[in-house]
């Protein structure tokens, strides 16, 4: 399964998105069977990490959901993040790191299903929870906890199994 969105404690969501985006970066793009050279692992190549959706309404559908949110206030931040790599007809994009991602915006609330990193921030946990208790879909959530949260994660995923499913 691939996460939906990722919620981030609000004073740590800039540095988090940002930390996000370059991980997200450094990932490769291309066919399943296409290989890149690497040092990682004592690996001599690997296998692209990022592949294509299985159709084009599938990718005419993510770029629904980047627009909505860019149309709304969310950057993009990976260098190319949303393109599609080969053509018009292709559906090989580049994942997109939106941030920030807030309640009006479609992939706040849709299971994309796609290469799309909506990164959301809270102040408080209450707000998760709303989202999961009333949104239409059984999303999938991480959330990172600051330091002082963490201390109260077993309540929190006593909460959220409730909700979410274990």
């Amino acid at each position: 399964t691939a996460l939906k969105i990722f919620y981030a404690p609000k004073k740590f969501g800039q540095e988090f998105a940002e930390m996000m985006a370059q991980r997200v970066q450094a990932k490769t793009v291309g066919l399943p069977w296409q290989t890149w050279s690497s040092e990682v692992g004592g690996k001599d190549s690997s296998y692209s990490s990022i592949t294509p959706l299985p159709g084009k309404k599938r990718t005419d559908y993510m770029k629904e959901l980047i627009d909505d949110a860019v149309s709304k206030g969310a950057k993009i931040l990976n260098e190319g993040g949303g393109d599609i790599i080969g053509g018009s007809e292709s559906t090989l994009m580049v994942p997109a790191v939106l941030y920030p991602v807030t309640p009006d915006m479609r992939i706040y609330r849709e299971e994309q299903f796609g290469p799309i990193v909506p990164i959301a921030t809270y102040e408080s946990l209450d707000t998760i929870i709303e989202n999961g208790r009333d949104g239409i879909y059984g999303q999938q959530v991480s959330i990172f906890l600051s330091d002082q949260e963490t201390k109260a994660a077993t309540e929190l995923m006593d909460r959220f199994s409730s909700i979410f499913g274990k």
